[in-house]
């Protein structure tokens, strides 16, 4: 549930909604990595000098002081997950489910996040939620059927470029607008 901290967050939308997912995505239903908490249980936001629990190529994106749902998603240890970077693409294994952290958190004090998960589910993803810069080049330049190819990028969020893994975490089915993409999920 989101619990917006502020009255100007009410008309928030959520930045991921699952198109095709009845039988071929799976919210996965994950903890939220250890080392995003402080001492007092408060949200920490992953930054670029991180080496645990994935050594970090940037700072993660953040609105409003939060993760934003879209967000790639690597699994550390156990049932835990931590925002990908360009370096840790190679062990993608969903797409963030909730907002957490900041104005927008869905968590409070709870640990539990979701994750979507599942090869071949079409997702809507709404901006912020993905890094459009050449995006809209990489679409139009891509050959009729040839698909645009998406990777985790240095701050979490799906990029057309490669970071040198070739590990790709979606397929762009339709660059919409700068504000909305459509996406099959390949993790």
């Amino acid at each position: 549930m989101l619990r917006p901290t502020k009255l100007t967050n009410k008309f928030q939308k959520r930045l991921i909604r699952p198109l095709y997912s009845q039988t071929q995505a799976t919210p996965y239903a994950a903890t939220l990595d250890p080392s995003l908490r402080s001492a007092d249980g408060s949200f920490r936001a992953p930054v670029d000098a991180d080496t645990t629990p994935v050594n970090r190529g940037g700072d993660a994106f953040l609105l409003k002081g939060g993760l934003v749902p879209g967000s790639v998603m690597v699994k550390t240890t156990g049932e835990n997950v931590a925002v990908s970077s360009d370096v840790a693409s190679s062990k993608a294994f969903g797409l963030l489910a909730n907002f957490v952290g900041g104005e927008l958190d869905d968590l409070g004090t709870e640990n539990f996040v979701g994750v979507w998960r599942g090869p071949d589910a079409v997702f809507e993803l709404l901006a912020p939620a993905f890094n459009d810069t050449g995006l809209a080049a990489a679409y139009s330049s891509a050959a009729a059927g040839a698909p645009v190819l998406l990777y985790s990028g240095a701050d979490g969020r799906l990029t057309s470029t490669d970071p040198g893994s070739g590990v790709v975490v979606a397929h762009l089915i339709e660059r919409v607008s700068a504000a909305r993409i459509v996406i099959d999920l390949k993790v």
